[in-house]
């Protein structure tokens, strides 16, 4: 079996990382083979003068097969700012053509369960024509949407499925996770997107909580079957 899904969020800062970690170590727990991957990653640090980033060590840490820094995150940046405009600061060519090229060896790594982290949003650019989501509908990767529950959030998801749903994207499920601890009536808005959302709700995550008992990943691989 080999499942590769991609994780996109409704925006930045809705826990993709947290999540993905969480699948990988749930996957992990049932005896599957692992490996986390981010093409894209701005906001790093450099460390020892070479470019670290603390989602891509996320994704090493879980993951069950062990790759460098450079197969996980063929595409690190500095600054905090949008990917297309760090590649275009750093003089480099950020494509999907490329993307391709340098996640060659992560992606044809035979691991049972692959995952595959966004950068932003499901529109996030990486040059003038092309997003993040041609990338996703290139390679025909399974989708899991990450809902970050706070103000907004319903509007965010609708307007994100739509796109994903236009444009052909396998959605399996989306994951709600609590990033507002004092977001009021969070409930009813977890429940208007399990009506409004045509796709199973794969698990909720309470602030801070554990991402493995949360998820249904035996769920997740029957959806991506």
């Amino acid at each position: 079996m080999q499942l590769k899904l991609f994780i996109t969020g409704t925006d930045t800062h809705v826990g993709k990382t947290y999540i993905s970690a969480g699948i990988l170590s749930a996957f992990n727990q049932l005896g599957w083979s692992t490996l986390g991957v981010k093409p894209v990653a701005s906001g790093c640090d450099m460390i020892d003068d070479a470019l670290s980033n603390v989602d891509t060590l996320a994704h090493q840490h879980h993951s069950s097969i062990k790759l460098s820094f450079e197969e996980v995150t063929p595409f690190a940046f500095l600054p905090a700012i949008a990917p297309h405009i760090a590649a275009e600061q750093a003089g480099v060519t950020l494509s999907v053509a490329e993307i391709n090229k340098k996640t060659q060896t992560a992606m044809s790594t035979p691991a049972n369960v692959s995952v595959i982290e966004g950068c932003g949003g499901w529109h996030t650019p990486l040059n003038k024509e092309e997003t993040m989501a041609d990338f996703v509908i290139s390679n025909q990767l399974k989708v899991i949407l990450v809902v970050g529950i706070r103000v907004g959030c319903i509007n965010h998801s609708l307007l994100t499925f739509r796109a994903m749903q236009q444009e052909g994207a396998e959605v399996i499920g989306w994951i709600a996770n609590c990033v507002d601890p004092d977001m009021k009536n969070g409930d009813e808005n977890i429940a208007t997107l399990k009506e409004w959302l045509p796709v199973p709700c794969l698990g909720v995550v309470a602030h801070g909580g554990e991402v493995e008992k949360a998820v249904d990943v035996k769920w997740m691989m029957e959806l991506g079957s």
